[in-house]
């Protein structure tokens, strides 16, 4: 097995030889989360479909049966369906209204007016995002969109915002908890914006520059400490979405049992999103390669369980991004099946001469071993 892929591995192998079922790998709890309780994150062993959530019983009553907080029901996925269907359009407006909004939040700031009153419309972009993506994966091909020309960060918090998202429905967040990591994703990196100038330079940064950058962290604080309404969780997050699980990470090196989930979460999605978009001073780099980098190169620095999830959901070639097969097709990858990173759902958009093809062709390569992917573009 390669070595970029060791990490996929499961230990159930030597359990299911004795009869028994291997226990859940855990995440780190919340130790400082809402209401002061010790919630607890307790993902299922990959490569499981959903990664499901429950809070416990009350005290005193054992035999209160736990209530399950998966949003992926028939019944919720039924009521979105009322109000509209998973298709590029919708994905598109929705991504569109999603960066108008953010643009919108960075002229507050510039203006420093009271953000305050806008606290109701990113709710409303938060409900907007999510039931978009229970309705399915078409938002995320908004995500790799070239986007050159323009300012990036507006972009950035909106992708980052959605591949959160994605990871904290597969982990069954609840809404309260979909909230606070939403904002967290919002606020994060708004500090960025006082940093412009510097982040905007066609050239790498020296080591002058790249410890100016760092203080976007504090910079975004001081924004949203000014919103009263926002939890605690949220402003920690911030604080340490940056820092990394090996210890090498900043403004206070903090290692993994000090670093919660959602910070865990924002950290990898940060990564991942900057690496596989444009930036001023260098050019994007091919998504398969950057989850490639992550696995062979990053995997220290953020946390296992995080990574699989991600790997399960978004694949080794995630969705929307281009792959050549072995019978010089081109496709377009539009969706993953879970347990399945290697073999996603494409759609052929080029034949083996180069030509587009006009019939739509789907095929989902999990449910058979022709065609191979030959690499991806």
């Amino acid at each position: 097995m390669p070595r970029m892929f060791e990490i996929l591995k499961t230990r159930s192998e030597s359990n299911d030889k004795n009869g028994q079922k291997e226990k859940p790998l855990l995440v780190n709890s919340l130790d400082k989360t809402e209401n002061n309780k010790n919630h607890k994150i307790t993902p299922l062993s990959f490569p499981r479909e959903i990664l499901k959530t429950t809070i416990p019983t009350d005290a005193g009553r054992k035999d209160k049966k736990q209530e399950e907080h998966s949003l992926m029901s028939e019944k919720l996925l039924s009521a979105l369906k009322k109000y509209g269907a998973d298709d590029h359009k919708k994905s598109k407006e929705t991504y569109d209204s999603t960066v108008e909004t953010i643009n919108g939040l960075l002229m507050k700031i510039r203006l420093r007016e009271d953000l305050s009153t806008y606290m109701d419309k990113l709710y409303e972009l938060l409900d907007n995002i999510f039931n978009q993506l229970v309705l399915g994966n078409s938002l995320l091909d908004n995500i790799y969109e070239r986007k050159k020309e323009k300012y990036y960060l507006p972009y950035h918090i909106v992708n980052v915002l959605i591949l959160s998202t994605v990871l904290g429905l597969n982990m069954g967040f609840n809404k309260s908890r979909l909230s606070h990591l939403g904002l967290a994703s919002i606020f994060c990196d708004l500090g960025m914006d006082a940093l412009r100038e510097i982040a905007n330079q066609p050239r790498a940064l020296n080591k002058e520059e790249h410890d100016l950058i760092k203080t976007h962290v504090f910079k975004s604080l001081e924004i949203i400490k000014k919103i009263g309404v926002v939890n605690d969780i949220v402003k920690e997050t911030i604080e340490l979405h940056h820092e990394r699980v090996s210890g090498n990470g900043y403004p206070c090196g903090v290692k993994s049992d000090k670093i919660n989930p959602y910070a865990k979460i924002l950290g990898l999605v940060d990564t991942y999103e900057a690496l596989t978009n444009t930036r001023p001073y260098r050019e994007v780099t091919n998504t398969h390669n950057v989850v490639k980098f992550i696995i062979d190169s990053l995997k220290n620095d953020f946390d296992t369980e995080v990574m699989k999830m991600f790997i399960n959901k978004m694949s080794v070639y995630p969705v929307g991004s281009i792959v050549k097969l072995d019978t010089e097709e081109l496709a377009r990858v539009i969706g993953v099946q879970p347990g399945f990173p290697l073999r996603p759902v494409i759609m052929i958009i080029r034949d083996s001469n180069g030509e587009p093809v006009k019939k739509r062709v789907v095929i989902d390569l999990s449910k058979q071993d022709f065609p191979l992917i030959k690499n991806s573009i």
